[in-house]
């Protein structure tokens, strides 16, 4: 027979800490081995208990439930830890993760979700409703988007006739302005703007007149 998963549980709000520790201890393969009202104290007692997962209320006074959880991640990286929070921000939910989370359950979610939550953060998984998992995606595309480095200008290395282009281009000229202008054929103009696209790490000649004129790499009056 599997043993139960032991479990801890972290809340300064006694009803809550006491109702679910009473509900907890009919759930089947699940058992409550201890629980307490602070971080601080809460670090004493999972230190010498060892629970396999540990509920952490987020907002308590002293150390709350991302400290709390920060430091179990660094002392005791086996315990899995959920976090009980308030309300569904994304940024919190972040920093809950950053901090070594495993879950996170709603204080308005229901017993069963927290039982599956329990349950599935055991066995390894990391556990978010598919709604904060749709908005932890949405978040993570935004910073990825910011963190998205241009190129240094050191390194940029256009040619005389690419920086030639590239004034054409600032002016408005289409491809084939540009072509008539230059004695060349209009293949090449498009060549030479797919080069500088390329070197410059950008999306659309628009993108690419905008970072020219940022780093002074036309000559205009």
């Amino acid at each position: 027979m599997q043993e139960p998963i032991r479990v801890f549980i972290v809340d300064d709000n006694r009803l809550l800490r006491e109702g679910l520790v009473s509900m907890l201890a009919e759930q089947e393969g699940v058992v409550v081995i201890g629980a307490a009202a602070s971080g601080r104290k809460a670090l004493e007692q999972i230190k010498n208990l060892r629970p396999e997962v540990a509920l952490i209320d987020i907002g308590m006074p002293g150390k709350d439930g991302i400290e709390v959880t920060q430091t179990l991640r660094k002392d005791l990286p086996e315990v899995k830890v959920i976090i009980l929070g308030m309300v569904d921000l994304t940024d919190e939910i972040m920093a809950c993760i950053e901090a070594g989370a495993a879950g996170y359950v709603l204080k308005e979610a229901s017993f069963a979700y927290l039982v599956e939550t329990i349950r599935s953060v055991h066995r390894g998984e990391s556990f978010v409703s598919p709604q904060m998992a749709a908005s932890l995606f949405s978040r993570i595309a935004e910073l990825a988007g910011e963190c998205v480095l241009k190129i240094p200008l050191s390194s940029v290395k256009l040619t005389p006739r690419e920086v030639e282009i590239i004034s054409k281009v600032a002016e408005g000229l289409s491809n084939k302005e540009i072509a008539q202008q230059l004695a060349i054929e209009t293949q090449t103009v498009k060549n030479h703007v797919h080069n500088i696209l390329d070197k410059l790490q950008l999306h659309n000649r628009l993108e690419a007149v905008e970072y020219a004129r940022e780093r002074k790499l036309l000559n205009e009056k």
